[in-house]
């Protein structure tokens, strides 16, 4: 299936509907922010004003949205795409979402003979627009398989977990773990400027030491070391602080279910928590360096 209707056109959709393009998919797009179409107005994509108008024969469909509530608005809400949906559609939602609404959406989607994968990414924006994001993929292994050259158009590590929502599981861990380590990085580079370390030196030893990590690499809190880091940019959001906030709660959400405490995680949850109530949600999670100094 080469046709395609794509949901969500944000920091992390608009890229990975632009690499779908570049590999010559037949391409819809929608977004409920029409300033969102900017990009699409003059390529091959079909732009789309309402969500019925995607579908209407067999395809993929593929969502980016940012939480549980938007896709369950999109599928089960009024005139929700789950109504139109044709038999052997497949549905790959890249979101992180929270586990109970992937399996609501998962079973409701198989009763009408629809295969649906949570297929959240890791990699951010950077990764979105150079296709190598990380995918990883739970929901049905003969849907997968029919879908892994197209998701390979978007990512470099496309890894099928298992059953229905284990995409998600998978990504929530990978969060938590996020998380917790931005806290470490920032930590450590205050102690350090605060003995006078020079800050770029510090980084060039722990970039190559056992304390090296995407995080720091990637998003490291400092101004003017890393090239792409929010902070040359006053922390213009690539993960938003919001973003992460929601997921470190689905993380422990999942913990509760099952019993087991994670206090490092939990500890991280209060720290975004307290930052995105003093109003700094909307900065970039790495930001989180403002209120630990």
């Amino acid at each position: 299936m080469n046709k395609i209707s794509f949901i969500g056109l944000g920091n992390m959709g608009s890229p990975m509907a632009s690499n779908l393009l570049k590999h010559k998919y037949d391409l819809k797009v929608f977004d409920i922010n029409k300033n969102n179409y900017k990009p699409f107005k003059k390529t091959n994509a079909i732009i789309v004003e309402k969500k019925q108008e995607l579908s209407g024969d067999k395809r993929i469909f593929i969502s980016m949205l940012p939480d549980g509530e938007s896709l369950k608005k999109l599928v089960l809400g009024k005139n929700g795409l789950l109504n139109n949906l044709k038999k052997n559609s497949i549905f790959i939602d890249c979101s992180s979402v929270d586990y109970n609404t992937t399996i609501i959406i998962s079973e409701k989607m198989k009763k009408k003979g629809v295969h649906f994968l949570d297929s959240p990414v890791s990699g951010g924006i950077s990764g979105a627009k150079n296709a190598t994001l990380t995918i990883m993929v739970g929901g049905n292994k003969k849907a997968f398989d029919k879908s892994k050259i197209l998701l390979n158009t978007l990512g470099k590590n496309v890894i099928y977990v298992g059953k229905s929502g284990t995409g998600q599981i998978v990504k929530a861990c990978n969060n938590m773990m996020l998380g917790i380590n931005m806290l470490g990085v920032c930590e450590a580079f205050l102690l350090a400027k605060k003995y006078k370390i020079d800050l770029k030196k510090f980084y060039d030893i722990t970039s190559k030491s056992s304390g090296s990590s995407w995080a720091m690499n990637t998003h490291l809190p400092i101004e003017g070391i890393v090239k792409n880091s929010a902070a040359n940019n006053n922390f213009k959001p690539g993960y938003a602080a919001k973003l992460i906030l929601k997921d470190l709660q689905i993380a422990q959400d999942m913990a509760k279910h099952v019993n087991i405490k994670t206090l490092l995680g939990l500890n991280a949850l209060k720290l975004y928590k307290k930052f995105c109530n003093l109003d700094k949600n909307n900065l970039d999670y790495s930001a989180i360096i403002k209120i630990l100094s």
